[in-house]
């Protein structure tokens, strides 16, 4: 199975046991954070206590477009197979019971993070080949605030190292006697090209013309509303 997304500068492949039957990796924005899908636009509020500069009920962080834009960005690799997770009381027990079909869990010593009880490791069995000079980031999906576990994030060079790459985690929830199920997204993967920009930023104060550039922005967003969203924001395909 290989999954392009409109170029090739990043694929995703299985072995062919496991075509059809593990879940794939699918673009993030097919995994956006329940709590703001659930946001309404607007706070309801009747009265003219709660109104924004132009008079409108103020928006939620729903009308936020960089929140949407960040939790949209690269590709979602998925829990392979339903688990069942146990934890004791202080996290110093923590157990996988894997599913027969499977093993999606196994644990990292904590020596290994100097923590009080094992890493989880999510095992994926999805290669990642990215173009030539391309790696892939590896981070927690965004704003997605689980509460069970978060991945730790890496960077691979996925041109050079076409092979899994697995997930280690660290579990949050004490008492914990429950499954994950299959599709539960663990980390997004974003490509990104080696050596497109300097290690160290570049400092330094404003011009004149930044500076009148800033104040003419200022001015616009006191006159018009969403200007960013609405103007200057590029339309995402």
């Amino acid at each position: 199975m290989k999954l392009f997304w409109k170029n090739e500068i990043i694929e995703f492949y299985c072995h062919p046991q496991h075509e059809g039957t593990i879940p794939p990796p699918v673009p993030a924005f097919k995994h956006i954070a329940p709590w703001w899908k659930k946001l309404s636009k607007s706070i309801s509020d009747d009265s003219m206590d709660k109104r924004d500069p132009f008079g409108q009920p103020p928006f939620t962080a729903k009308k936020c477009m960089p929140l949407l834009d960040v939790m949209s960005l690269g590709f979602t690799i998925p829990l392979q197979a339903d688990v069942n997770i146990i934890s004791n009381s202080d996290l110093s027990i923590i157990k996988a019971i894997n599913p027969p079909g499977l093993e999606v869990v196994s644990f990292h010593s904590k020596d290994q993070i100097e923590a009080e009880s094992d890493a989880i490791k999510f095992i994926n069995y999805w290669v990642i080949k990215t173009a030539p000079g391309w790696s892939t980031l590896f981070i927690p999906p965004a704003n997605h605030f689980n509460a069970n576990f978060t991945c730790l994030s890496g960077l691979v060079d996925t041109d050079k190292y076409p092979k899994e790459v697995n997930f280690p985690a660290i579990w949050h929830t004490p008492n914990f006697d429950g499954q994950l199920l299959s599709g539960t997204p663990l980390v997004t993967a974003i490509p990104i090209k080696r050596n497109s920009f300097d290690s160290y930023p570049k400092i330094r104060k404003m011009s004149d013309k930044e500076f009148k550039d800033i104040d003419r922005m200022s001015k616009i967003q006191k006159m018009r509303n969403s200007y960013y969203s609405n103007e200057l924001r590029e339309p995402r395909k």
